[in-house]
């Protein structure tokens, strides 16, 4: 399949996901939502060219919003809808992460050694996203909403950067997906 085309798809596949998780959590079906993702997820690693690389991404993007988010959610910058599972975050917050890691070897390949860009692209989405999930309902800021968004602005700012640097250091910056049809 194209660069192109794969790009493509990587995106939809990850603006879907992370639709199903926000929602689910906004509408009370946390893990109906974070299960949809997962099988979103699945299809992606379905798709990519090699499995190993990319679950590998994942886990350490897990790991790495397990630490920040949880950070946050425990200073009351913000607190997620919970899903009844008991867990330090929600099911679907582990899926938008390992879904958001998705996105380095596809879609966000033309941020590979473009540090600087990683950086305002960190900073200004990643506070986007989160008071995106503010908006529709399946988070609340704390108390004091503007320096949320900050510290959310530095925290991104940094956490770009170094997923562009471990997906160059995992793999090959850009991949692509393998032919689902034959002509």
């Amino acid at each position: 399949m194209s660069p192109g085309i794969s790009k493509i798809i990587n995106v939809i596949l990850y603006e879907l996901g992370w639709g199903c998780c926000v929602l689910g959590a906004a509408w009370g079906y946390p893990l109906i939502g974070g299960g949809l993702a997962l099988v979103l997820v699945l299809v992606h690693l379905w798709l990519a060219g090699d499995c190993r690389q990319e679950v590998r991404l994942m886990l350490v993007a897990v790991l790495l919003g397990l630490l920040i988010d949880s950070g946050q959610q425990a200073l009351g910058l913000f607190r997620f809808k919970p899903d009844g599972l008991g867990l330090v975050l929600p099911l679907w917050v582990f899926v938008i992460w390992a879904q958001f890691a998705t996105l380095f070897r596809y879609a966000l390949s033309w941020l590979s050694s473009r540090y600087l860009l990683a950086v305002l692209f960190g900073a200004i989405g990643g506070p986007l996203a989160y008071a995106g999930g503010v908006q529709l309902g399946a988070a609340d800021f704390g108390p004091r909403p503007l320096f949320t968004m900050t510290v959310l602005a530095v925290i991104w700012a940094l956490v770009v950067p170094l997923l562009v640097w471990i997906s160059g250091r995992i793999g090959t910056s850009q991949a692509h997906y393998r032919r689902i049809f034959e002509w």
